[in-house]
């Protein structure tokens, strides 16, 4: 295929969005969750990827923050334009190719003053501790 023929076959599809997920964290695109690494051309505008942390097999992984992302995806002619957009969009896509958008995700560190140490235990949980076995026992 010559490199015209493969610009033009290109101009025949809209651009996609391609996430790239190394770390195989939970991603939501616009509030759905996807597991796809392309996804389609859904509409020209700015989506929201949100990413939560995968959880450790012992539990949720407090060591990494859930994070956001917008990705924008400008459309290729003012829609000004009208009824021309589509020629010129088709013009653009042919020179410029689609313009796919990549979006590298990942769910950034908890800094150390924000950290919780497991073995922290609340203020006056003992007290509840022996309310409770008293309780228990009084029944």
């Amino acid at each position: 295929m010559t490199r015209l023929g493969a610009r033009a076959s290109a101009s025949c599809t809209a651009p996609a969005t391609y996430i790239d997920n190394a770390e195989g964290h939970t991603c939501y695109l616009d509030g759905v969750r996807e597991t796809r690494p392309r996804v389609p051309f859904r509409y020209y505008g700015t989506s929201r990827i949100d990413v939560v942390p995968i959880d450790n097999p012992n539990g949720p992984d407090f060591d990494r923050q859930p994070m956001s992302v917008t990705v924008p995806l400008p459309p290729p002619a003012s829609p000004w334009l009208f009824p021309f957009d589509f020629f010129v969009e088709i013009f653009e896509r042919t020179v410029h190719g689609r313009g796919d958008v990549v979006a590298v995700l990942g769910a950034p560190p908890t800094p150390t003053e924000l950290r919780v140490d497991p073995e922290l235990r609340p203020l006056g949980i003992d007290d509840v501790n022996r309310r409770a076995h008293a309780a228990r026992i009084a029944r």
